[in-house]
C-alpha cells in the first residue's frame, strides 16, 4: 500500500525534500507577509518588492546557462557515481568533460557576478533615486543587497552541477537549511525594525551558508575541477553556445514574463500599489513553485533517459510529473484564491496590502499555464536543445509591451490580464506545438509508440 501511493504521487527524496524546502518557502513566506506588512510601512513594502524585482535583472548577465550546466552535466552522469568516500568515480573520460564543464561555467560566473554588481546595481540606484522618496533610508541596504545577491550568482552553477549530477535530494536538503537561516536572519531584522536593510540581511546569510556547503561540505565532489581535464573536455562553441544563446534571449524575456510587473507599478503608481503587486505576485509564485516540483527534481533523470535512448520511459515519467504539477497548481491556486475572498468578504485588518481577489485569480490562470509550458521546456531541454526560442521571444516582447502600457494606464488590473492573457493564449499554445513537432522529428517512430496518455 505505502509502496502503491509512494509510486502514484511520484515520491523520492528528491520530491520529498523539495517539497519541504517549497512548504517552509510558503510558511516563512507566509510569515514574512505578515510581518512586512506589521512592521514596514506601504512605502517601504513597495520598496523592499521592487528591490526583488530588480535583483531578477541578473538573467541579463548570468545568460541561462545555469539551465544548460544542469542538463549537459546530466547526460555525463550517465557513466558516473559519487563513491562511498564522496569522490566521483565511473569513466574518465566523462569526468573528464564534466571537469571541463565545470571549469567553464564557474569562470562565466565570476565575471557575470561582478558585471551583475556593476551594471545592475548602479542602473537599479538610478532608477529607485528617480522616486525621490527620501524619507526612506534604501540606498546603503541597496548597494550591500546587491553585493551579496551577486555572491549568491556565482553560486549558482555550483548547485547547478550537482543537480546535474543527479544529488537533487542533497541539494534539496542544504536549501531548506539555507531557508530557513535566511527566513531567521530576515524575520529577526523586521522586528527589529531594520526596515529595507532585512534585504541585505536575507542575502548575507543565504550568500555565507552556500558558501560554506560548497568549500566545506562538497569539498570532496568538487576537488577534481581544480585540476585541468586530463582526456578532453567540452567545446563551448559546438556543445553549449547553440542552446545557451537561446536560453540568454529567453532570460531576457523571463525577466519581461515575471519580474517587470512590480516596476512598472512603482514608476507609475507609487510604491504603495507597486508593494500590493509584489506580495501578490510572491503569494502565486510560492503555490507555482510548489507544483513544479514533481518535474523540475526530475531533470536529472530525464537527461539520463535521453542519453540511453529510452524515450518510451521518458515519455511516461514526464507525463507523471507534469500531471502531478498541474493537479497541485490548480488546487493550491483554487485554495489560495479562495482564502483570498474570504479574507476580503470578512474584511481581515491588512488584506489591502495584497491586491483585490479578481486580480488574484487572472495571475493564478496565468500561473497555471506557466506550469505547462515549464513543463514542456523541461522535456524538451532534457534533449540538449533549446527550440523554445522563438516562443519565448515572442511571448515575452508582447508580454513586456502589454504589462507597460496597459500597467501604466489601468494599474494593477492591467498587468495582470496581460500576464494571463499571454501565458494561456500565446506562451503556452506556441511551446505546446514546439513540443509536438520536435518530439515527433527527434525520437522518429518511438515518438508513435507512446502516445497514449494512459501510458501515464
Amino acid at each position: 500500500m505505502r509502496a502503491t501511493l509512494i509510486r502514484r504521487f511520484g515520491l523520492n527524496r528528491a520530491v520529498v525534500f523539495s517539497v519541504l524546502l517549497k512548504g517552509w518557502q510558503s510558511l516563512s513566506g507566509l510569515l514574512g507577509l505578515i510581518l512586512i506588512g506589521r512592521y514596514f510601512a506601504p512605502e517601504v513594502q513597495g520598496y523592499y518588492y521592487t528591490f526583488a524585482s530588480l535583483v531578477a535583472l541578473q538573467s541579463f548577465v548570468e545568460l541561462g546557462l545555469y539551465i544548460v550546466v544542469s542538463n549537459v552535466a546530466s547526460h555525463e552522469w550517465a557513466r558516473l557515481r559519487v563513491g562511498a568516500d564522496g569522490h566521483i568515480e565511473g569513466d574518465p573520460v566523462a569526468l573528464s568533460r564534466l571537469v571541463s564543464l565545470g571549469r567553464f561555467v564557474f569562470k562565466w560566473y565570476a565575471w557575470a557576478a561582478l558585471a551583475f554588481f556593476l551594471i545592475a546595481g548602479s542602473g537599479g540606484y538610478w532608477f529607485l533615486e528617480r522616486a525621490q522618496a527620501s524619507a526612506i533610508d534604501w540606498r546603503a541596504p541597496w548597494i550591500l543587497h546587491m553585493a551579496f545577491s551577486a555572491v549568491l550568482l556565482w553560486c549558482m552553477p555550483f548547485l547547478s552541477l550537482l543537480e546535474g549530477c543527479n544529488q537533487f535530494a542533497l541539494v534539496a536538503r542544504f536549501r531548506i537549511l539555507m531557508a530557513v537561516a535566511g527566513s531567521l536572519g530576515f524575520w529577526a531584522a523586521i522586528v527589529a525594525g531594520a526596515n529595507l536593510w532585512a534585504a541585505p540581511v536575507l542575502s548575507a546569510v543565504s550568500a555565507i551558508a552556500c558558501i560554506y556547503y560548497l568549500a566545506v561540505t562538497q569539498r570532496k565532489f568538487f576537488l577534481p575541477f581544480f585540476e585541468r581535464p586530463t582526456h578532453g573536455g567540452m567545446n563551448w562553441r559546438r556543445q553549449i553556445l547553440p542552446m545557451q544563446w537561446r536560453l540568454a534571449l529567453q532570460g531576457v524575456v523571463s525577466y519581461l514574463v515575471f519580474s517587470l510587473l512590480t516596476p512598472v507599478m512603482f514608476h507609475y503608481h507609487g510604491s504603495v500599489v507597486a508593494g500590493q503587486m509584489g506580495m501578490t505576485m510572491q503569494l502565486v509564485m510560492a503555490v507555482q513553485s510548489i507544483a513544479s516540483i514533481w518535474v523540475l527534481t526530475k531533470v536529472p533523470r530525464f537527461g539520463v533517459l535521453v542519453a540511453q535512448g529510452d524515450f518510451g520511459r521518458l515519455d511516461v515519467e514526464w507525463r507523471s510529473a507534469t500531471f502531478l504539477s498541474v493537479l497541485m497548481m490548480v488546487g493550491g491556486g483554487a485554495l489560495l484564491v479562495g482564502s483570498l475572498y474570504l479574507l476580503t468578504v470578512m474584511q481581515v485588518a491588512g488584506v489591502d496590502r495584497v491586491l483585490p481577489p479578481l486580480a488574484f485569480v487572472l495571475l493564478t490562470v496565468g500561473a497555471l499555464f506557466s506550469v505547462g509550458s515549464q513543463s514542456l521546456a523541461i522535456y524538451l531541454r532534457a534533449h540538449k536543445r533549446e527550440v523554445l526560442m522563438r516562443a519565448g521571444l515572442v511571448s515575452g516582447v508582447l508580454m513586456g509591451f502589454l504589462v507597460w502600457q496597459l500597467g501604466a494606464r489601468y494599474g494593477p488590473m492591467g498587468a495582470s490580464a496581460s500576464y494571463m492573457f499571454v501565458m494561456s493564449c500565446v506562451a503556452f499554445p506556441m511551446a505546446l506545438h514546439v513540443w509536438h513537432v520536435s518530439r515527433r522529428d527527434w525520437h522518429g517512430t518511438a515518438a508513435t509508440l507512446h502516445d497514449d496518455p494512459s501510458d501515464a
